[in-house]
Parts: C-alpha cells; structure tokens; sequence
C-alpha cells in the first residue's frame, strides 16, 4: 500500500476570516497589554517578529491608530498564509490538496484517493 499525502487548505475567504476573528480575540484579550510588556524587546529576535507585535507598538508610539493597527497587523497575517500556501504548494506538488472546511468533506475526499 503506498502512502497518500494531503495538504489541508481551507477555502482562501474562509481563511481568511479566520485570520480576521482570531486578531479579534487576541485584542480583546489583552494583546496590546502583551505588546506593552514586549516594548524594548531586541528587534533582531525572533520574538520581536510576532505578526501583529510590530503594529501593536506602533499604537503604543502613537504612530497610528489601534483600528489602523488592526488592519495592518490583518493584512500581514493575512499575507503570512499566502506566503506559506505558496511554500507548500511548491514542495508538495505530489501531495493532494483538499480545501474544505468540513470533516466529514475533508474525510469524504480523502477516501476518493484511498
């Protein structure tokens, strides 16, 4: 039996939204609160490269607004995916790709290569 490979890839509006609702939650939380804490921090750090961290301090240098901050932060995590889409797309071209976001869809094609 050989082995089958797949790559889970939620519809790119569905990621998308997800990217969006999970920022949310990160500011209601209390990640501007962390992003103070972080202030100061090395920015050669691989800590200091947090996506969101960057325009969180921003808001905290009064360069821009929290709303801008949260679309930019959005925007760069939204960007971050596609470029991560991008790398597995290039190194997994044998692997098969399911977008969907429902299980038993996900399994139903899963079982179609099986």
């Amino acid at each position: 039996m050989r082995l089958k490979r797949f790559v889970l890839s939620p519809p790119r509006a569905e990621l998308h939204r997800r990217i969006e609702a999970r920022f949310d939650r990160m500011i209601a939380a209390g990640a501007l609160a962390e992003a103070r804490a972080l202030k100061g921090l090395d920015p050669a750090l691989p800590s200091a490269k947090l996506l969101g961290l960057r325009q969180l301090w921003a808001v905290l240098d009064r360069e821009v607004t929290l709303e801008e901050a949260i679309a930019r932060a959005k925007t760069a995590t939204r960007q971050y995916a596609k470029r991560q889409l991008t790398w597995f797309r290039h190194r997994m071209t044998d692997w098969l790709w399911i977008e969907a976001m429902d299980t038993r869809e996900i399994v139903a094609q899963m079982l179609q290569h099986l």
